[in-house]
């Protein structure tokens, strides 16, 4: 049997253990909000209703005003529900967010898979970790862009982009270009600034041509961790510095590994944007609904 088909089953056993759990669930709990207006309190009473009907992936729109972005409980508000003063949208200068009908009537698990998580990253990293939808609009400033052929404009940090291969590459040029070198900081946590360990990393990434990033465009990402190379460095760093994973399409949709594991449908997913990392409390309207978390364990159980 191939990886492939191995993940796969995988991550159905997965689904299957996640879901059997869902029967503990109680309506979605509004935890916090800033100033909503009538159209945030429709949203948010559509993402708290368990029955609200999904949204197909051909119908969803991808103008809006409003966005959402999942984030740990823990970093967004208090044990009594209160707005943290040093909550944030993300860890990285610019922060991946979708818009709010992509999660109508789905549990957290279907939204992981939706939003591009993999099978073994949902079972290391986020198993049992209470999660929240943080639903915001961006201040009057921050507006979306059109661009989608890199050539971004000179206030691009205020900017909410479609993920083109083309713009993740000018926006991680701006990014690097500013980034400080910090050969002792531990992790990759830069909420409002990139840096790198060593200038021969920076300068690696100022330097990497045109042709090698027309070939990550072409080249799938298993093939490129095998060849290694330039090629391989300069995407690895791309996925620490900017969180561009490994079932990044580079077309403005999501694709989710369980129902299409090879990204074939290429309607299919949702879409996703790139937007300034923010504070919770600068925003002009937020709000902040529980998600609950996914639970895995045995039935079996000592006596």
């Amino acid at each position: 049997m191939s990886l492939s088909g191995k993940r796969l089953i995988a991550l159905s056993g997965l689904l299957l253990l996640a879901l059997s759990g869902s029967a503990l669930a109680q309506d979605r709990e509004l935890l916090c909000s800033i100033a909503p207006s009538d159209d945030l309190k429709q949203v948010v009473a559509k993402i708290r209703d368990y029955d609200q009907p999904k949204v197909p992936y051909a119908a969803l729109t991808k103008t809006t005003k409003y966005y959402v972005r999942l984030v740990p409980r823990k970093n967004v508000v208090t044990a009594g529900n209160e707005l943290r003063d040093d909550a944030i949208l993300g860890t990285k200068p610019v922060v991946f967010i979708t818009t709010p009908e992509g999660i109508y009537g789905k549990s957290l698990l279907e939204v992981y898979l939706d939003i591009g998580y993999e099978a073994e990253d949902i079972v290391r990293w986020q198993r049992d970790q209470e999660m929240v939808a943080v639903v915001l609009r961006y201040p009057r400033e921050i507006e979306a862009s059109d661009v989608r052929d890199g050539r971004i404009p000179d206030d691009w940090a205020k900017k909410v982009f479609v993920p083109s291969w083309d713009n993740v590459f000018a926006v991680f040029q701006k990014l690097a270009a500013d980034a400080a070198i910090d050969p002792e900081k531990k992790g990759e946590f830069a909420p409002w600034k990139l840096f790198f360990r060593t200038t021969a990393e920076r300068d690696f990434v100022l330097s990497y041509p045109d042709e090698g990033k027309a070939r990550l465009k072409s080249v799938d990402y298993a093939t490129l961790r095998g060849t290694g190379g330039a090629d391989w460095s300069y995407r690895s760093i791309l996925e620490r510095k900017l969180s561009i994973f490994e079932h990044f399409r580079g077309d403005g949709r999501t694709i989710n590994e369980l129902t299409d594991p090879f990204g074939q449908q290429k309607e299919a997913g949702l879409h996703e944007f790139i937007g300034p990392n923010i504070k919770l409390k600068d925003l002009p309207e937020l709000a902040v609904v529980s998600l609950g978390a996914v639970i895995i364990q045995d039935t079996h159980r000592k006596r």
